[in-house]
């Protein structure tokens, strides 16, 4: 084997591994770390205040695709669960005190009235990015826990059970969410509201403006391909662990968890 071939075959396997990420990930971890540790090492403590308060094992983590209005999410009134996003559009999101909320798009609190939510919750969670975005008096007011991104991203970079380091970020914030509730201890958590179908009238459960509409329609498949991806990478790493990743929403086209029953989930023991 002549040099020049060897050399040849070495390159192509560098710029592979580069586009995979498998060369700048160790970096990135490794630089997030140091961040931490100048900057943010209460963090940590924090998060683990709120671990602390966790009463059961396992989680829901609730998105707000069409189907979510198909179910009898009053079952919900007592388990522990995450909304997101602009859940508050739905009159049910809007009617009680949520244990868990996360967003990390800064799109998001642009759509806020006045910076704050139009939701109540125990605990908020912000990609650290929108803390500017944010109104200083709902950040003093509330429990609020700010992370920071884990560069690259789940597909390069895996579960990030660390959220006072980083977060590891993916096609939607459900990904964040079902991390979320790994680092707090939750060894069962189940996914709801995650349609990953764009082509009816509306992509939400909720009505939305025509820019939203055209926005979830774009790049539709390459989407779904993704996110399928991404669960399927949590999904491993939190079996791993001995624990469970599922849906437990109606239809849609999250193929890569198993299906679970809510209402048997939920029915009254």
């Amino acid at each position: 084997m002549s040099w020049e071939y060897r050399s040849r075959i070495f390159r192509h396997r560098l710029m592979r591994r580069l586009e995979e990420g498998q060369i700048f990930a160790p970096f990135f971890a490794v630089r997030e770390r140091l961040a931490y540790l100048l900057h943010y090492r209460a963090r940590q403590s924090q998060f683990e205040a709120i671990a602390a308060r966790r009463e059961r094992t396992r989680a829901f983590v609730l998105g707000t695709a069409p189907s979510l209005k198909q179910q009898d999410i009053d079952r919900l009134d007592g388990e522990e669960y995450f909304v997101c996003n602009m859940a508050e559009h739905m009159p049910w999101m809007r009617e009680r005190v949520h244990p868990y909320y996360i967003a990390a798009d800064t799109g998001v609190p642009e759509k806020y009235e006045g910076g704050r939510p139009g939701l109540e919750a125990r605990q908020f969670f912000y990609a650290q990015k929108l803390e500017s975005r944010l109104d200083p008096g709902f950040i003093a007011e509330n429990e609020v826990f700010f992370f920071a991104p884990a560069k690259g991203g789940i597909s390069k970079r895996g579960l990030t059970p660390e959220p006072w380091i980083s977060l590891a970020g993916g096609q939607t914030i459900l990904l964040s969410a079902v991390q979320m509730a790994v680092a707090l201890g939750y060894s069962e958590i189940y996914v709801m509201g995650c349609d990953l179908d764009y082509s009816g009238p509306d992509p939400y459960a909720y009505r939305t403006t025509q820019v939203e509409r055209d926005r979830a329609q774009r790049n539709d498949e390459k989407m779904r391909r993704k996110t399928n991806e991404q669960f399927a990478i949590l999904r491993a790493a939190i079996e791993a662990r001995g624990g469970t990743l599922a849906n437990a929403g109606l239809g849609g086209r999250l193929e890569t968890l198993p299906r679970v029953d809510f209402d048997r989930l939920t029915a009254p023991q």
